[in-house]
């Protein structure tokens, strides 16, 4: 089934309104109707949301300006997630919603040093938040996006007014929720990245890295409200529809120049210590974390405090995609704290190949390092189910599908 994919271009930065700009743009009057629909049913009194099309620097843009006529109610979680609940969106975009505007005040809260409840939203619990977030995440569904990519974020420099006083920029939250991604200094003296837009990305599971390989179906300009010294204040998004990778792997498995190179990339490794649940429900949430999309999950056993047995969780996460793993390991453990740390990993060139082993398909996955074979690794549940059906041990159906992925390979290499 074909992967529907949205790249965010920051080359001037993110923004709550510039993401919800750039949306619009792409998707034309049908994103219009659709966002103006999920506005009308937050019940949001005395709030406009106007949408206007120009140009900044000369490039053709959207706009989105939202106008509270009086000072918004709406200062904690408790109210964003009422006003949330009563929308007329689907579930899932209520779901997401909820977390993201739960995650915002996670942030606040730590950075103030005080509970959730405590929290008073300031500049980023206006009706513009709820209209930025619940009305972002309804266009991506109405677009069918499936996966979200975000290239380097530029947060700006100098200083930023906030509700607690001027404050080098990127604002502490802003910070804070863009944690795992990779950002820069510049490209101007004024604050690029405001904190719905890291939200918004984080809350995406955008990963970074350049433009992925895609066939283009759009692309939408979001302008922001500054007006910068050196280029357009617009956020590009390109839309598109995953490039058929299927060519490229089998080129992979046959030795193509370019599986060998020597390949680094950064990953993010949470932990939480645990000594107070079942190895049942441990067992579960590592479950919960791979379907996820973790890299891996693991345990290892460890002596707590009171010299309790215990364990420490470990999960490996692409950037920009923790925020969901963050959640399960809170949801399903009840742990009160979560470590995490930026790793950068070699990665070998990997693929797989499908062999016959007495008439019987086995798929056998295979690493490359340095131009040599240095993994050959049946699936255990191919192989046993040939195991089974000749009558035969595991080990000499594993066996003799590694051998047979081995020649495979090697007169693909020749060839």
């Amino acid at each position: 089934m074909a992967r529907n994919l949205l790249y965010l271009d920051p080359w001037s930065g993110l923004s709550g309104d510039m993401m919800l700009a750039a949306l619009l743009d792409a998707g034309g009057q049908a994103a219009e109707s659709a966002l103006h629909e999920a506005v009308a049913s937050l019940g949001l009194r005395d709030t406009v949301v106007e949408i206007t099309h120009g140009s900044d620097w000369g490039i053709a843009c959207t706009r989105v300006d939202v106008r509270a006529e009086q000072s918004p109610p709406l200062r904690h979680l408790s109210d964003m997630l009422r006003v949330i609940a009563g929308a007329a969106v689907s579930e899932r975009v209520k779901a997401q919603s909820r977390a993201a505007v739960t995650r915002l005040a996670e942030v606040e809260a730590g950075i103030h040093r005080c509970s959730v409840d405590e929290i008073h939203f300031h500049e980023v619990g206006a009706a513009d938040t709820l209209v930025d977030v619940v009305g972002t995440f309804v266009l991506v569904e109405a677009l069918g996006v499936d996966e979200v990519f975000v290239g380097t974020i530029p947060v700006g420099g100098g200083t930023v007014e906030i509700a607690h006083g001027r404050m080098g920029v990127p604002a502490p939250a802003t910070a804070a929720l863009l944690a795992g991604y990779q950002v820069a200094g510049g490209p101007e003296m004024r604050e690029l990245t405001t904190p719905t837009g890291a939200l918004l990305a984080g809350q995406l599971h955008a990963q970074q890295g350049a433009l992925p390989a895609m066939t283009v179906q759009a692309v939408g300009y979001g302008a922001g409200t500054m007006k910068l010294e050196h280029g357009p204040n617009v956020l590009r998004i390109v839309l598109g529809e995953a490039a058929d990778t299927a060519g490229a792997e089998a080129a992979g498995a046959l030795g193509a120049p370019g599986v060998d190179g020597r390949a680094r990339e950064a990953v993010v490794e949470l932990q939480t210590n645990i000594d107070d649940v079942s190895p049942e429900v441990i067992g579960y949430a590592l479950r919960r974390l791979r379907e996820a999309g973790a890299l891996d999950a693991w345990t290892v056993a460890a002596q707590m405090k009171k010299d309790r047995p215990g364990v420490v969780v470990h999960v490996l996460v692409a950037p920009g995609r923790e925020g969901e793993a963050v959640d399960i390991l809170f949801a399903e453990t009840g742990t009160l704290g979560v470590r995490r740390s930026v790793l950068s990993r070699y990665v070998a060139g990997r693929g797989t190949v499908t062999v016959s082993v007495a008439g019987h398909d086995v798929a056998v996955k295979w690493g490359r390092w340095g131009g040599r074979m240095v993994s050959l690794a049946p699936e255990h549940e191919d192989a046993a189910a040939v195991a089974a059906a000749l009558g035969i041990p595991l080990r000499e159906v594993m066996h003799r599908a590694s051998e047979a992925a081995r020649r495979l390979l090697e007169q693909g290499d020749q060839g």
